[in-house]
């Protein structure tokens, strides 16, 4: 009988206490997302991306997060999945430290930043064909052009200052 009076008497506080709780740790974790997609977290935080973050600082994106154009944005699933992976196995190579000397991106990687560069630049690109006859949105490859707006031509050196 006392436990049913005492859920009773304190049921508004528990709910009150469980919704604050809640919003702090969406809060947090919201926070968490947003820096942990940063070019400081990424440049800084990571040791193998300290030149690609130098790099970045100096283009004409670096108003940008890093994850606008390394992760996909089709839909917020594909997003957070594909974040987490890519966290995780940035952060076992960070661990190893085995990065190679020059990152690549990978196949898949490509197609990520090609499909994000024509989805924020799609009203200037939508009418280019980059291949005779390939429209920009059924395939043409921005980065066969423009790999080096991002990060430069040189990782070493900083990369090019695009204004």
């Amino acid at each position: 009988m006392e436990w049913k009076s005492l859920i009773h008497k304190h049921t508004l506080a528990c709910l009150a206490g469980g919704f604050v709780i809640g919003l702090a740790v969406c809060g947090v974790g919201s926070a968490a997302m947003s820096f942990s997609g940063s070019a400081t977290f990424c440049g800084n935080a990571c040791h193998a991306m300290q030149s690609e973050g130098w790099t970045f600082a100096e283009s004409s994106h670096r108003n940008q997060e890093c994850v606008e154009c390394h992760l996909p944005h089709d839909n917020m699933a594909i997003y957070l999945i594909e974040k987490g992976r890519t966290g995780m196995v940035d952060t076992y190579h960070e661990v190893l430290r085995d990065y190679p000397a020059h990152i690549k991106l990978s196949a898949e990687g490509k197609k990520t930043v090609n499909a994000n560069c024509l989805r924020c630049h799609k009203a200037t690109v939508g009418k280019v064909h980059a291949d005779i006859g390939v429209d920009m949105d059924s395939g043409g490859d921005c980065m066969k052009c423009h790999s080096s707006v991002a990060h430069g031509a040189n990782h070493i050196e900083r990369g090019i200052k695009v204004e």
